[in-house]
């Protein structure tokens, strides 16, 4: 390491000795010196011409300036709440392939009447799928304890046990 001369609360492997946080007056001291210096240097003429020029811009087809001033003056779009509203829409029990099948119709059907949104769509459609995973993923388990206990009745001789 290049020794300067200075004492600057480092040890002689060059790392932060104890008590030392970092630098002299720390990084929050030295981000509010530096705002409280932009903020005395800036006016409002100054403001208003950058206001001028990125309005400019985004009239010229800059994305970002379009979004600078329309974030300026007309706020921040509010977040969409994802509060969810009761659908009035029947579906069948779902207990069969059969049935989840028939849902997924009904669904189809409304979406092309009119009676429920694209978005209320999509969600029973999601809900209707994991669905038919689950009664796949239970009529698989019992084919397979089935085949298990079927094996345990075969007699396979001496050498082949299960």
């Amino acid at each position: 390491m290049i020794d300067h001369g200075e004492d600057n609360g480092r040890d002689p492997s060059g790392r932060f000795g104890k008590g030392n946080p970092g630098g002299p007056g720390g990084a929050r001291k030295r981000s509010f010196v530096m705002r409280e210096a932009a903020e005395t240097a800036i006016t409002p003429e100054h403001v208003q011409a950058l206001m001028r020029r990125a309005l400019r811009l985004g009239l010229e087809g800059d994305l970002g300036a379009m979004r600078l001033v329309l974030d300026r003056v007309c706020g921040r779009p509010a977040d969409v709440s994802t509060a969810a509203e009761p659908l009035d829409f029947a579906l069948p029990s779902m207990k069969t392939a059969k049935e989840c099948n028939a849902a997924l119709e009904q669904v189809a059907a409304g979406l092309c009447d009119g009676r429920m949104n694209l978005d209320a769509a999509r969600i029973l459609v999601e809900l209707i799928t994991a669905r038919i995973k689950g009664i796949e993923t239970l009529e698989v388990e019992q084919r397979l304890l089935a085949i298990e206990q079927s094996l345990k009745t075969v007699d396979l001789g001496p050498r082949r046990r299960f």
